[in-house]
């Protein structure tokens, strides 16, 4: 879709929603300020949770968003005080914006509490549809179809199709029947559901699914409770909040699906595939050195020899980058790799029938080999997001982001500066830079940032941070010349 397009439909869905913005990093609240008053949104705004909630008590938004990381009371403790609160003919929605999405998950109940998570840098298109999807009407109960009705009101069209696994029995589909709409191919399904641990492995279970079958990107849920760890979700048909955490679920895959370049949705090579389904499901991967229970890691499709071999391949190409862990490691895309599999046109010339390679990154942490003449020639920022941002939010306002920006990196990263400080300043930049198509910065400081939370020696990151801030201070000086026909010469 293109922004012109993306702009129509996005003013006509939700035109005038009362916002209320809790973020306390001024350059966020300049850009989010700039996007939604830019389709027509009324937005408000408060730097903590206090003000937040007195802004709350007396105005009459629609949707809040909160930051996670907030001074004196985090976005988590907010959340849980603003529902609390809200009054019961009130109908408040809450979407969490965060740099550390699994930070946030991992607080217990942040799936029901939350209506959504949007994970910083924000993409203003998944922030447009979030919101736009919010704030549909929510339909009358139908007669006949209770369960289906149960689903609209959480924003699906109607029963997710489901194909079980294992394959079910006759007593097994007509139990499953009754909340969800069976289907036999993985090619009709929505959802894969888990029944018991036989479905875990083997051809027909959710390995085969995974490594060979369409289903590879599709949402997991357990209906046991033992296998979680495998999966995306656990769904139990007499807990409402279980029915609510599986539409959210499912929505965001889809509209992270949506976004993959073709040649990654349909990918049949073991990375291709393996980046493709991290995005889709936001998920970072821990793998171990020794033997695990079934269900104890996320279920990727590939055995533990196959799944390192594409992690390898994936980091060698900048596009996934691994932390320490007692025994294993933890992965997580790049930036790069965002960015690769999510890519209009990623197949490279003279290829063809073929999953796109992942590039080379630009990522200074990842290319531990770059010298810093390599740094100093490595494109610092992304041209296309940035003219995109501007044609969304105007030159004006991206001048303000831009010398925002600017000021802020005059400050950070001081030769006094403690450890804490930096990482701080590091959280900051991620959003800030990473926004605005910065993505060298937005990279460094995120491995800086991971560096510091891991207890390395975060010595060459802050370097590399300081030679990238240096380079992107030079580019916000120039203020609009970012935006116009100068702008082409960045990329010679």
């Amino acid at each position: 879709m293109s922004i012109e397009q993306s702009q129509t439909v996005t003013n006509g869905a939700a035109m005038g929603t009362r916002i209320l913005l809790v973020e306390d990093d001024p350059g966020t609240q300049d850009l989010i300020r700039a996007l939604c008053e830019g389709r027509g949104d009324r937005i408000d705004t408060a730097v903590d949770g206090f003000h937040g909630l007195r802004l709350l008590s007396e105005g009459r938004h629609e949707i809040v968003l909160i930051d996670y990381h907030l001074p004196e009371m985090d976005g988590y403790a907010l959340a849980r005080l603003m529902r609390e609160l809200a009054r019961p003919e009130e109908c408040v929605r809450l979407i969490g914006i965060t740099a550390d999405r699994h930070g946030l998950a991992s607080r217990r109940g942040a799936d029901t509490l939350f209506d959504a998570i949007l994970v910083k840098p924000l993409d203003p298109q998944v922030l447009f549809a979030t919101l736009d999807r919010l704030m549909q009407p929510e339909p009358v109960d139908e007669v006949g179809d209770p369960a289906g009705a149960l689903w609209r009101l959480r924003g699906l069209t109607g029963r997710p199709r489901a194909i079980l696994c294992p394959p079910p029995s006759a007593t097994e589909a007509e139990a499953i029947a009754q909340a969800f709409t069976l289907v036999e191919s993985s090619d009709e399904a929505d959802i894969v559901l888990i029944s018991d641990e036989t479905g875990l492995d083997g051809l027909r279970g959710l390995r085969g699914l995974r490594a060979d079958g369409s289903a590879g990107l599709l949402p997991v849920f357990d209906l046991t409770g033992r296998f979680g760890e495998a999966c995306d979700g656990a769904f139990q048909v007499g807990d409402p909040d279980s029915w609510t955490a599986l539409a959210r679920t499912s929505l965001t895959f889809g509209e992270r699906r949506a976004m993959l370049a073709p040649a990654f949705r349909n990918a049949t090579d073991a990375k291709a595939r393996l980046a493709a389904l991290m995005f889709v499901a936001d998920r970072r991967l821990r793998l171990t050195t020794g033997a695990e229970p079934a269900g104890s890691a996320y279920e990727t499709g590939y055995a533990k020899a196959s799944l390192m071999a594409a992690m390898l391949q994936l980091m060698e190409a900048g596009s996934l980058t691994c932390e320490p862990i007692a025994g294993g490691v933890v992965a997580a895309l790049t930036q790069a790799g965002h960015d690769e599999v999510t890519r209009e046109h990623p197949v490279e010339p003279g290829q063809t029938g073929q999953a796109a390679p992942v590039s080379a990154p630009t990522n200074l942490h990842d290319r531990s080999a770059a010298s810093a003449s390599d740094a100093e020639a490595a494109m610092p920022v992304d041209v296309e997001r940035l003219q995109g941002l501007n044609a969304l939010i105007g030159w004006r306002q991206m001048e303000v982001l831009l010398a925002r920006l600017g000021e802020t990196l005059d400050t950070v990263f001081a030769p006094g500066d403690d450890t804490q400080t930096i990482a701080r300043q590091a959280h900051t930049l991620i959003s800030m830079a990473g926004s605005l198509g910065f993505d060298q910065l937005s990279q460094a400081c995120q491995a800086l940032q991971a560096t510091i939370a891991a207890g390395a020696d975060e010595t060459r990151c802050l370097q590399d941070a300081r030679r990238a801030t240096a380079s992107t201070k030079t580019l916000c000086r120039q203020g609009g010349l970012l935006l116009t026909e100068p702008l082409k010469a960045l990329k010679g």
